[in-house]
C-alpha cells in the first residue's frame, strides 16, 4: 500500500513530474476550462483592414467573461504586435487570449495573457473558387444559445465534431443547427443566402458567431443599398435559396455549389465577392 504524501504530482504523457511544466501551467485555465478567446485574422500586404472589427469582438468577449482588460490593449496595440510577429506581408494570424493560472471554475484573478501565431500566405487577396463547396447538415451536434455564443472560444468541441462529420460524409463543410433546430452557421464560417435579390443571414440571437466578414456584408445594406435581412432559417429555408455562401475573415466569401443535393447559382455571390475584395483593398 502506498504511503499517503501531501503534495502535487503530474503524469505528463507518461513522464512523472513534480509539477506541470511552466509553459503548460501558464496556460492552465485554457487547458482545464477552455477559459480563453481567440481571433483568426488576415494580414494583407502588411495591413490588417479588419483589425477594428476583430478588437471589437475580442474586447466584447473579454468583458462578457469578466477579464480585467489592460488599459494598453486596443486595436492599435494588437495590430502592432501582430505585424511585429509576422515574417510575411501576407499572413494568417491567430490571436489567443486566456486567463492567468489559478483557481478552479472560479478564477483567482482575471488578468489575461496572449499568444500570437502567424502563418505566411502567398496571396494578397481573397481567392474565388470556380468549383464551389459541397455542404450538408450536421446531425451530431447542436449549438447552445447564451450570452457567449457570439464569441470565438476554445470551447470548440462541437465544431470539431461537426467538422469530422462533414469530412466523413465527403462534404467540404457542414451546416450546424442550434438547440432550437434553427440554422446557425458552418464549422468555421457564417452562412448567407440569396432569396431573389435579398441577402439573408441568421440573426445573432440564433447563436452564430459575430463574424467580422458578416459585419462587412451587413454594412453593405447601408452603403450600397443592398437588401439584407437577418432572419431565422430552417433546413427548408436553405434548400429553397437561390444562392448560398460562407464567410470568414481568412477566406472571405466562398460560394456553395451543392447542399443536400440542391445545386445553387453563384452570379450574385460573385458580384458581392468582388465588392468585398475592393472594400478590403481600399480600407
Amino acid at each position: 500500500m502506498k504511503k499517503s504524501i501531501l503534495g502535487n504530482s503530474v503524469n505528463y504523457d507518461g513522464a512523472l513530474l513534480g509539477a506541470m511544466p511552466p509553459d503548460l501551467w501558464d496556460a492552465q485555465r485554457a487547458i482545464y476550462y477552455g477559459d480563453s478567446l481567440f481571433e483568426s485574422i488576415r494580414v494583407f500586404n502588411g495591413r490588417i483592414p479588419l483589425m477594428a472589427a476583430h478588437w471589437d469582438r475580442l474586447s466584447g468577449g473579454l468583458k462578457a467573461m469578466r477579464y480585467d482588460v489592460p488599459a494598453s490593449w486596443s486595436a492599435d496595440f494588437f495590430e502592432n504586435e501582430i505585424l511585429r510577429t509576422t515574417l510575411s506581408s501576407n499572413a494568417r494570424v491567430r490571436l489567443t487570449v486566456w486567463r492567468t493560472p489559478g483557481g478552479l471554475f472560479l478564477p483567482e484573478n482575471n488578468d489575461p495573457r496572449f499568444l500570437i501565431t502567424a502563418q505566411g500566405l502567398e496571396s494578397s487577396r481573397f481567392q474565388w473558387s470556380e468549383q464551389g463547396l459541397i455542404l450538408g447538415f450536421c446531425n451530431s451536434v447542436r449549438l447552445p444559445l447564451d450570452a457567449l455564443s457570439g464569441f470565438k472560444s476554445l470551447n470548440s468541441a462541437r465544431y470539431v465534431a461537426a467538422a469530422q462529420e462533414a469530412h466523413a460524409r465527403g462534404w467540404d463543410d457542414g451546416i450546424v443547427l442550434n438547440a432550437q433546430e434553427r440554422v446557425c452557421e458552418a464549422t468555421s464560417s457564417n452562412l448567407f443566402w440569396f432569396e431573389g435579390n435579398t441577402l439573408c443571414t441568421p440573426p445573432l440571437a440564433d447563436g452564430c458567431v459575430t463574424g467580422t466578414m458578416r459585419k462587412i456584408l451587413l454594412q453593405l445594406r447601408d452603403h450600397h443599398g443592398l437588401g439584407v435581412q437577418e432572419k431565422s432559417a430552417t433546413f427548408a429555408t436553405v434548400l429553397a435559396a437561390d444562392e448560398l455562401f460562407l464567410t470568414n475573415a481568412i477566406r472571405g466569401i466562398r460560394w456553395v455549389r451543392e447542399c443536400e443535393g440542391k445545386v445553387y447559382d453563384c452570379t450574385k455571390t460573385r458580384s458581392l465577392f468582388e465588392q468585398v475584395v475592393e472594400k478590403i483593398r481600399s480600407e
